[in-house]
């Protein structure tokens, strides 16, 4: 028998900042499960007033004595929150679930029968596959496949699973080896990815469940893991390196460091860092081509930017707007001296509490009205792949407007 009558099966963790209105999707597909033998623990890590009031208000409206509220006074971060929750849970197992995703059904009774089946009950991770939810349609399942009993979690995560890896949401371990662990409070970002690796360093007992049994919704183009940047991930690198076999770590440069740097205005921090160094004496061939790959799509980069400014600066155009929430709407909007005020970010995502980029605001080309079309200069289209519907949508609701459009 998993249960006993002093405390539940399950603690389930969930971290909210500021999301009030995706808590309740989260809590309500908790509490659908059909396996009910849990407690909640929502950490709030101190939202604003009147965020935490709203928290604290749905879940008084739910009225399950299951769940529980622990409120930081300051935001800390989600690995404090969930460390927080850990300590606070009494139950035998930890789950973890973001507050912006949900739970099939399912997911406790499919975990619950393995664990039943698992011997030593001290020392395990269960997880299973995600898939992520983009404008209501979900990709395919991820991880693709199991990690082998002798692979590390670094070389999982990376190389079998391109950057696929173990994601919090699915995650459940014994509480005991949870307080052992904990979350590194240090971490802003790859809280997950720390969380595993250490996971992996005290257990090799790894299960999965080869089914799609949480729901990642990735609509804001401004949550914390699109927002981290080259220069973290390094640094998050160096405190976890020891993890890391030489093909891990290539991997990592590549497929981490080298996908979120194209941006960037240099190259220094690229090359001059111990993890280049690394790749470059133990994988020399894969290490300096991928480099020259990553210097030729920069400088493409660059070159399709500084055209699009020289437009804008022929047309005088000042207000301008972006279509498409994106790595080329980030490179116009951090650009450095850059003379043009951006208004809006174009972007199907949009929604009433999804507005906003980099600071931006951001509308659906639906709620756009004819005033701000008059007041904007130019529309740079930052796409590769989705111009002729864009173009079509433009063409639709501001006819006018074609003239001003920018191929990015």
């Amino acid at each position: 028998m998993l249960s006993n009558a002093r405390v539940p099966v399950f603690s389930i963790i969930i971290p909210v900042y500021n999301r009030e209105q995706v808590l309740l999707r989260a809590l309500d597909s908790v509490l659908n499960q059909t396996y009910q033998d849990f407690e909640i623990v929502i950490i709030d890590d101190g939202s604003e007033f009147a965020s935490s009031a709203k928290i604290r208000s749905l879940a008084d409206k739910l009225n399950d004595s299951r769940i529980s509220i622990i409120r930081h006074e300051i935001n800390r971060n989600g690995a404090a929150a969930r460390n927080t929750g850990i300590k606070a849970a009494i139950g035998e197992f930890i789950c973890l679930l973001d507050s912006d995703d949900i739970w099939e059904s399912t997911k406790l009774a499919k975990v619950a029968a393995l664990i039943n089946t698992i011997t030593d009950k001290n020392a395990f991770v269960i997880h299973h596959q995600y898939c992520n939810s983009i404008n209501e349609r979900c990709s395919l399942p991820l991880p693709v496949s199991s990690k082998n009993k002798n692979e590390s979690v670094a070389h999982y995560s990376f190389v079998t699973n391109n950057v696929g890896g173990i994601q919090s949401s699915t995650i459940c371990v014994p509480r005991s080896l949870a307080l052992n662990v904990l979350f590194d409070e240090r971490m802003r970002g790859h809280q997950d990815w720390d969380f595993t690796l250490r996971l992996g360093a005290v257990t090799d007992d790894f299960y999965f469940i080869q089914e799609p049994l949480t729901v990642r919704y990735q609509n804001s183009p401004d949550s914390v893991v699109r927002s981290l940047d080259w220069h973290y991930s390094l640094w998050f690198y160096k405190h976890v390196s020891h993890y890391f076999d030489h093909e891990s770590a290539l991997y990592f440069y590549q497929r981490v460091i080298l996908q979120r740097a194209y941006i960037s205005s240099t190259i220094y921090g690229i090359i001059f860092n111990r993890l280049f160094f690394r790749t470059l004496f133990y994988t020399p061939f894969s290490s300096l081509k991928s480099l020259s790959s990553f210097i030729y799509l920069k400088t493409k980069w660059r070159i399709r930017l500084r055209n699009v400014l020289k437009v804008c600066k022929k047309r005088e155009a000042k207000n301008i707007m972006i279509w498409g929430a994106n790595n080329y709407a980030r490179s116009i909007i951090k650009r450095e001296r850059i003379d043009l005020v951006i208004t809006n970010i174009i972007d199907s995502n949009a929604t009433k509490d999804n507005n906003s980029f980099l600071g931006v605001n951001m509308k659906t080309i639906q709620s756009m009205n004819d005033t701000e079309m008059r007041q904007t200069d130019a529309i740079i289209l930052a796409t590769d792949k989705h111009r002729p519907e864009m173009m079509s949508e433009l063409k639709q609701a501001f006819p006018q407007a074609i003239d001003k459009v920018i191929f990015f």
